[in-house]
């Protein structure tokens, strides 16, 4: 069987803002110019406004000869903007189910993984699930000297006086109107899909596609993904003005809005093989409890 290196190219995080803003093209140094495989996997941040979504898909079909191109979403694609709201759009679930259903077989090339597993055809690889959500589940010992001591609320995204943006733009609805919500919501949907897909995991191997990171033991090396002991934290604690900015306090923070350590734990029951994820902007392969993680965000690919 071939490795999925082999059939898939896998990308993501374009906001492609960044490059039509500043006259480029998607295919400006970038190697989905340079097609290698059959099938892209491409899970989006992408753009907020609807159409320019829409115009980004439309450009990839366009310079490339991909079989398929599977995808999702995720919080820039689901924040509200006036264009949404142009399209009767008000709020993001509604965006959400906008989103799967306009482009799922948009133009024969485009497969929602959120409406429905791909079967990579004269292959035994499946792909399912879809872009999930964030839990807030960082390190614990972050997370409490976080909320006791430095005004951190999750569930306002507010650190001290900083509002997080998707507190502005994502809305939710009467039914799901927080961010945990949306996460069981999300999660109660991968677990009905992996239970149906049970019957085939002893001649297929499962992909799971996401857009949040699975696990906060991914990119342990990273300056940017930082866990603290409790020793470092009751010697922050004893001048926090002093130490917020020295420490990265506030980065620690945003962590809690990279990750869903729910994830890797589905996939470990299900007997997951591969798990692609985004969000981070970083390109990443690690081995977890026999599943290989795999990121390989684009956006960087066009800043350099």
């Amino acid at each position: 069987m071939k490795n999925i290196n082999e059939i898939l190219d896998i990308t993501s995080d374009l906001h492609t803002d960044f490059i039509y803003n500043n006259f480029k093209s998607i295919y400006w140094k970038n190697w989905v110019l340079k097609q290698k495989n059959d099938y892209l996997v491409i899970c989006w941040d992408i753009n907020e406004d609807i159409w320019v979504l829409q115009k980004s898909f439309d450009d990839i079909i366009d310079n490339t000869k991909y079989k398929n191109i599977i995808t999702t979403f995720w919080n820039h694609d689901l924040r509200i903007s006036a264009e949404d709201l142009d399209c009767n759009i008000t709020n993001s679930i509604q965006k959400y189910e906008f989103l799967i259903n306009h482009f799922h077989h948009y133009r024969d090339k485009i497969h929602v993984i959120d409406k429905e597993d791909f079967m990579i055809p004269n292959s035994n690889y499946i792909i399912t699930g879809n872009m999930w959500w964030y839990n807030y589940t960082i390190n614990p010992v972050d997370k409490f000297y976080l909320t006791k001591y430095f005004n951190a609320n999750f569930d306002k995204m507010s650190f001290w006086s900083t509002i997080y943006n998707d507190k502005l733009y994502i809305k939710f609805n009467e039914k799901i109107k927080w961010n945990i919500g949306f996460s069981n919501y999300l999660e109660d949907k991968l677990i009905q899909r992996l239970e149906k897909l049970k019957w085939y995991s002893n001649n297929h191997e499962i992909i799971v596609m996401s857009h949040i990171k699975p696990s906060n033991q991914l990119e342990k090396n990273s300056k940017y993904f930082l866990e603290y002991s409790m020793e470092l934290w009751e010697e922050i604690i004893k001048d926090k003005h002093k130490w917020v900015k020295n420490y990265n306090l506030e980065n620690i923070y945003w962590n809690a809005f990279f990750v869903n350590n729910n994830l890797s734990k589905i996939y470990e029951i299900y007997n997951v093989k591969y798990a692609i994820y985004w969000h981070t902007h970083f390109h990443w392969e690690q081995e977890i409890n026999w599943i290989k993680y795999i990121s390989n965000a684009l956006w960087y690919y066009w800043l350099s």
